[in-house]
């Protein structure tokens, strides 16, 4: 494992002057009771929340990462939307579903051109968050068990995967976990499983080339004949006419403007 030269840590003596000149500049970082009361309204699902949350990206109040003020605001985004998304995965959320939230908004903020895009891209994740927070109070909070399930189908959902399998995963007997599923998220676990693979399809077909066989099959469809029969049950549409329509309707609004 590779030694850091000791001649390039950062030293004692560098902590002590920063906090000279922080006490010097009357400089102090948010207490630890506000940030609290900012995670407290998140949990919450109180839109609060998003009003509080242009603090997290103030150099003033929240110390200075870089001199170039862009990339400050970046690094305080990043350090923060990683602190957010630990609390919502506490409040029970789903962990990879809640993960690839804030992937997404990292990625956008790595390439954001303006202070004011940064901004945005934060009050857009907080809101995001505090509605996900929200709906899951009015719903109830997932169980233990239940959000391992969920985690579990969020990562294999594109491989064969069967109540057995996911019971033995959980050292669960199927059966009960058949109950438990319906029970706490209002549908079979066949249901919640093709829903999840038809919101992909749709995002697939919408926002890729991907062919409809390529799609049935990562999405572990047995034939692109049954993605077929699976996506006009769930949408009323074929695979084809979901992504003609998508595309005349970019195109229509993309004439009107």
């Amino acid at each position: 494992m590779a030694q850091t030269d000791p001649s390039k840590r950062i030293s004692a003596e560098e902590i002590r002057t920063l906090l000279h000149e922080n006490v010097e500049s009357g400089f102090s970082h948010t207490s630890y009771a506000e940030e609290s009361l900012r995670f407290h309204y998140l949990l919450q699902g109180d839109p609060r929340a998003v009003e509080e949350t242009d603090k997290i990206l103030d150099a003033s109040i929240q110390g200075m990462l870089s001199k170039d003020p862009l990339r400050n605001f970046r690094y305080l985004f990043i350090v923060n939307t990683g602190l957010v998304t630990r609390y919502v995965i506490e409040a029970g959320l789903p962990q990879e579903q809640v993960y690839a939230i804030s992937d997404l908004y990292i990625q956008k903020a790595d390439v954001a051109k303006t202070i004011e895009e940064i901004k945005a891209l934060n009050r857009e994740l907080w809101s995001r968050y505090v509605d996900m927070v929200k709906k899951a109070r009015q719903k109830h909070a997932y169980s233990k068990t239940m959000r391992a399930c969920l985690d579990y189908i969020d990562l294999h959902f594109n491989e064969k995967l069967t109540l057995a399998m996911l019971g033995k995963h959980l050292d669960l007997n199927p059966c009960y976990l058949a109950t438990l599923f319906k029970k706490e998220m209002g549908e079979t676990f066949g249901s919640y499983l093709m829903g999840i693979r038809i919101k992909t399809a749709k995002a697939l077909l919408t926002r890729t080339e991907y062919s409809y066989s390529q799609i049935a099959y990562s999405l572990a469809f047995c034939s692109q004949s049954h993605f077929i029969k699976c996506f006009r049950e769930q949408t009323h549409l074929t695979p084809m006419q979901y992504r003609m329509q998508f595309w005349e309707e970019n195109f229509a609004s993309a004439q009107r403007s």
